[in-house]
């Protein structure tokens, strides 16, 4: 059974297929759309569970990681019993299961870090367990992406939302098409500032404040750019977060001047949207810099033995700024991988370049029309 959805491909959409879809949503198009979701996350589970079958033995027996090869089995076998939605009925079951298969994938990440940790320091040569992880996070991305967007289609059906009309929102499914980059640079800004103001500034330097953000906007992008808000939130509070901690921890011998500012600057043109974080935190070592993207080189040094303290990845940039706050000065070490996998994800990119002994600028392009497709 498992083979027969591995020979499938897997059936990459666009935002714009998104948008159409839910914009046309009747019961007939939602019951169809149902089946639909249903049988391409299991093409998108076989695939990730043969991955895991592929890896050496040592690593697919770590706990950790077979903990989520169960996981995946579990979550494909609950799919495959659900029997084909004919109804609304039907739907409202599947809906069910979306949730808590939405509510188990939140689990994946904290294991899959935990296991590659214990795995890499015993495994040399190629980078392997790289390729496996950025699958695993760009697939699991994919499928909560489709998953998410059926259950606020089916939301929206229910409650007779209109998405079409003048009172519409704005938003398709979890979809913004109407994405201000001024809306989203003010929520990551405000996320960040709050953060920092709660978990680095120290009593003992009360006057000093966390750097500024100062934001250059030259661009704004009310119009045409459609994309899932979360998404690129997350990328922003996660690049803004880097930037102001080292920041704060370059300078914080000099206590007699001002944190340098941290820059965040936004322009556009008609295919995307630019957005450049750039600090003065001393810049990035070249050793660090060499395995910046790798998880394989970076585990061995334990970047990532605090998924220990925590169970649960959160699914929204609210519950992320929580968990940071939760733990404080302890950072998990996925941030700007995971930012990248997401601006990936839609075609886009993260790029990071550094000057040592000065600072650091990370680059994100986001295509803004929402005609790329899903990068499988």
């Amino acid at each position: 059974i498992l083979e027969e959805y591995v020979r499938r491909p897997a059936n990459a959409s666009t935002l714009r297929q998104y948008i159409f879809y839910g914009r046309q949503m009747t019961s007939d198009r939602l019951i169809t759309a149902a089946n639909w979701v249903r049988n391409e996350l299991l093409t998108r589970l076989a695939h990730r569970i043969r991955d895991f079958q592929q890896l050496p033995f040592f690593v697919g027996m770590n706990p950790h990681i077979e903990f989520v090869y169960r996981l995946y089995w579990g979550a494909f076998e609950k799919l495959r019993k659900q029997p084909a939605i004919k109804t609304l009925d039907d739907n409202e079951d599947f809906c069910k299961c979306l949730e808590d298969l939405l509510d188990d994938g939140q689990l994946v990440v904290p294991k899959l870090a935990l296991g590659i940790t214990e795995c890499a320091r015993h495994y040399s040569g190629s980078q392997d367990l790289d390729r496996f992880m950025n699958r695993m996070l760009r697939s699991r991305i994919s499928r909560r992406m489709l998953a998410e967007q059926h259950l606020a289609l089916t939301e929206a059906h229910e409650h007779g939302w209109d998405m079409m009309g003048e009172g519409a929102d704005g938003y398709v499914g979890i979809i913004f098409v109407r994405c201000s980059a001024s809306d989203l640079v003010s929520q990551a800004t405000r996320l960040v500032r709050r953060h920092a103001e709660t978990i680095y500034a120290k009593p003992e330097n009360s006057s000093r404040t966390p750097p500024a953000i100062r934001v250059n906007i030259h661009q704004d992008t009310q119009q045409g750019l459609q994309q899932v808000p979360e998404h690129l939130e997350y990328i922003l509070f996660e690049l803004l977060s880097n930037a102001v901690r080292f920041t704060m921890a370059a300078w914080e011998k000099q206590p007699e001047n001002p944190y340098p500012p941290v820059q965040l600057t936004v322009s556009a043109n008609e295919t995307d949207v630019y957005f450049r974080v750039t600090d003065q935190g001393k810049g990035i070592a070249p050793d660090v810099y060499k395995h910046l993207w790798s998880y394989q080189a970076r585990a061995p040094s334990g970047q990532f033995h605090h998924f220990h303290q925590v169970q649960k990845m959160p699914s929204s940039i609210s519950e992320r700024a929580t968990q940071a706050a939760d733990l404080g000065q302890t950072h998990l070490g996925m941030g700007l991988t995971m930012s990248r996998i997401l601006a990936e994800y839609w075609g886009g990119e993260l790029q990071v370049m550094t000057m040592e002994g000065f600072g650091t600028d990370a680059y994100v392009r986001i295509p803004r029309l929402g005609t790329k497709a899903e990068n499988l």
